[in-house]
């Protein structure tokens, strides 16, 4: 009877100790010692997820070891989760396995009509390919497509287009800002309107200078004869505060809040209409190239009734490789949206993000991803609509580091934690400072990174995702590098130190 007792006891130990453990991480036998040190108090992953701050968040945790496929550190990690910015890794990996890393967008110069004594009785086309790179401050290349188009049209024999510029932005099915993001997000300078046709990273910066009383603009760069903003400024406070409002395409938009009395303020705010925009910046570069354009600029959203047209340029864009590294590194919106449109291109005619969807998830799930547990909307990861589990993003990144063909392309697009890009105050100062490739992603209450460890000669992919958090995101992230840190410490001691 007491022998039978005893063992009782052990057994519902066992019992409990094993659903603690479920819900922690996935143990497997080769290292079942390692797990069980981690599951007690103390250790970096239960110090981590039992913070009083993140009593109430959503946590997503996985860590891996890419070699081997050991689990390091497993909480919730198949729970969809906000993923914010992270997503943009999806995005990338997607593109360069698609379209490899040489891949170039191309913008075309295009007119259709006939050609009379040196005039185009017709319209010229600027076709955009997707590129949104094209004047951006983002891009080491210079700009050089309007001297290139005036150049085109002169050396077909053009001396005046009796018609006029259209930018054509039929490429992407959608046009316009999309509709399931925030509108606190809408004209921002950090998610300008995506389009086939981009200029300028689709942004606008206006000068506004204000006196004792009033407001007035000043300056619009680049120049333009389009957008004419309607200020209703008070002059009042000691900082600025203002909202840009406007329906959709509007050159007229609202600027409206309070600036301080005697300043001048730099206010960037999207490209209502990005196609529209450089179709009328070609015809003013022409027409002080010495070729008028009679008509005014307009816009072609859709491919259907496309007649005939002669291409006279391409322009292409920088190396995916290069757009990639742009858009991990300082985590731009616009490529990445545009980077994903583009993706359904691989299967379609014309981009459209319900489609490129549709592309992730099957070219994942071929590769052996659990995508169809996933729920990707956007490229960029302004959506809170979209769902995305810390297992799938490990997998992924264990994919691109041991069998994509552009492994080093792709780590090295992610910016180097305590050294540069949006992850340069992460683990600053630390042992893993300078050895951690990471992707960061950041909204209200959301705090996330992906990427890889290289510590020790080993290395390691993980995803931490935390979702409503209390307090203060700085909190947050000094617990995630005291995380990092303490469990590449505990990983690597030698066998006889682990307890």
């Amino acid at each position: 009877m007491k022998k039978y007792f005893s063992w009782t006891i052990v057994l519902s130990f066992v019992s409990l100790f094993s659903s603690h453990a479920e819900d922690l991480v996935e143990a497997d036998s080769s290292s079942f010692s390692w797990y069980a040190d981690s599951l007690t108090g103390g250790s970096p992953l239960y110090n981590f997820v039992r913070a009083s701050n993140l009593e109430s968040a959503q946590l997503g945790i996985l860590v891996k070891e890419v070699a081997s496929g050991r689990v390091l550190a497993d909480y919730h990690s198949k729970s969809d989760l906000i993923p914010a910015s992270v997503t943009k890794v999806i995005t990338t990996a997607t593109a360069l396995e698609l379209f490899s890393d040489t891949f170039r967008f191309v913008t075309k110069l295009e007119c259709d009509g006939r050609l009379e004594d040196s005039v185009l009785y017709g319209n010229v086309y600027v076709t955009g390919g997707g590129d949104p790179t094209l004047g951006s401050s983002h891009n080491k290349q210079a700009n050089t497509f309007f001297a290139l188009a005036s150049t085109a049209l002169r050396n077909s024999g053009v001396r005046r287009v009796a018609g006029r510029v259209v930018g054509d932005a039929s490429l992407f099915e959608e046009t316009g800002t999309p509709a399931f993001w925030l509108i606190e997000d809408m004209g921002t300078n950090y998610s300008p309107t995506p389009s086939a046709l981009s200029f300028n990273d689709n942004l606008l910066t206006m000068v506004v200078r204000t006196d004792s009383s009033s407001a007035r603009l000043s300056a619009v760069y680049p120049a333009n004869r389009l957008f004419k903003p309607q200020l209703k400024l008070r002059i009042q406070g000691a900082k600025p505060s203002w909202r840009m409002t406007r329906t959709e395409y509007s050159y007229a938009p609202m600027l409206a809040g309070s600036l301080p009395a005697n300043g001048r303020y730099t206010i960037k705010t999207e490209i209502p209409d990005p196609a529209l925009f450089v179709a009328d910046s070609l015809s003013s570069y022409l027409s002080n190239a010495g070729i008028p354009v009679d008509s005014a600029s307009s816009v072609a959203r859709e491919m259907y009734g496309r007649g005939a047209r002669l291409k006279l340029l391409d322009y292409y864009s920088p190396m995916l490789k290069d757009v990639i590294l742009q858009t991990n590194y300082k985590s731009l919106n616009l490529y990445a949206e545009n980077i994903f449109s583009y993706l359904s291109l691989s299967r379609d005619s014309i981009g459209s993000r319900r489609r490129s969807s549709e592309v992730v998830s099957s070219f994942w799930k071929e590769k052996g991803l659990a995508s169809d547990k996933i729920f990707q909307v956007d490229g960029s990861g302004l959506s809170m609509k979209n769902a995305i589990n810390a297992s799938f993003l490990v997998d992924l990144l264990v994919y691109m580091k041991t069998q994509s063909r552009y492994s080093s392309t792709f780590v090295s697009s992610l910016p180097i934690a305590g050294v540069n890009g949006t992850v340069k105050s992460l683990l600053s100062g630390t042992p893993l400072s300078g050895k951690v490739y990471a992707k960061s992603g950041s909204m209200e209450r959301v705090q996330n990174y992906c990427g890889y460890i290289h510590y020790k000669s080993r290395w390691y992919a993980f995803c931490i995702m935390v979702n409503n958090y209390s307090g203060d995101r700085y909190t947050v992230r000094q617990q995630i590098t005291r995380f990092l840190n303490s469990l590449m410490e505990e990983t690597n001691k030698p066998k006889s130190d682990k307890k």
